[in-house]
């Protein structure tokens, strides 16, 4: 999806300016009074026509993007990573798991049955172990399992080991923005989303760096809404103008 966008981008920015130098030499070219003159409101039009055409296609791209990003995002769900675990030899992933678990979390119920897929994820130096910075990623069969784990991981301050959810790109780069940008104190995720902390002290829930630049720059909740705005509100019905508020009945006279 990603080179069919930069595809559709280049083609844009590569149409805009040979168009523009073409209209530009049209226009020298031909004089105003000129029976041929036609020919120049003629290209504009089709120029106009060409640029609307590829202004809709990098709309519709834009919104499937953002669809095949949430149900990516769904699909991980019951997902999350483990930083800061020490790697050992021909080590047993899901029984370290949920030993942690147990000692940590004191969740001695668990087994690794309750584990639907786990392993580490990163480089890997040969015979060598990962380093601590490599992740463990866990999914989990049960949702409420994972909700209990991640609403505890508070408990594992002090151990090294943090607890993060499974971020699509998109989302994880606006995740890595939005820190970068205002702090760990104001901002972190919940299910799938990047909860943040805008200048005007209020909660904002994003999913795109685009969203969190409306947000910094002040302009609001509404704002950043609109800005790359999911299937559900370009979908919406558009808000009524002032004139279709308060439209009268014409009255015909007889």
């Amino acid at each position: 999806m990603e080179s069919i966008k930069k595809s559709v981008d280049d083609l844009s920015l590569h149409f805009h300016k040979t168009m523009a130098e073409f209209q530009q030499n049209l226009q020298s070219a031909i004089p105003a009074t000129s029976p041929t003159s036609n020919i120049a409101s003629q290209f504009s039009s089709f120029r106009n026509f060409v640029m609307t055409a590829l202004n809709s296609l990098q709309g519709q791209l834009e919104l499937l993007s953002q669809q095949m990003d949430e149900q990516e995002t769904r699909s991980r769900r019951k997902i999350l990573l483990f930083h800061g675990v020490p790697e050992t030899a021909k080590e047993d992933v899901p029984a370290t798991v949920v030993k942690i678990l147990k000692d940590h979390l004191q969740m001695h119920e668990l087994s690794v049955a309750a584990i639907s897929r786990c392993h580490r994820i990163g480089q890997t130096g040969g015979d060598k172990p990962r380093a601590l910075q490599a992740v463990l990623l866990v999914k989990l069969c049960d949702q409420s399992v994972r909700n209990k784990i991640w609403f505890s991981k508070k408990n594992f301050k002090g151990t090294g080991i943090t607890l993060g959810e499974f971020l699509t790109k998109i989302r994880h780069e606006a995740f890595v923005a939005a820190r970068l940008q205002l702090g760990l104190s104001k901002s972190w995720t919940k299910n799938g989303r990047i909860i943040v902390i805008g200048s005007d002290g209020k909660r904002h829930s994003i999913t795109t760096k685009a969203q969190l630049t409306a947000i910094s720059s002040g302009c609001g909740r509404e704002a950043a809404s609109s800005v790359l705005a999911g299937p559900a509100t370009v979908a919406s019905k558009p808000h009524a103008g002032p004139s279709q508020i308060s439209r009268s009945r014409r009255v015909v006279k007889k």
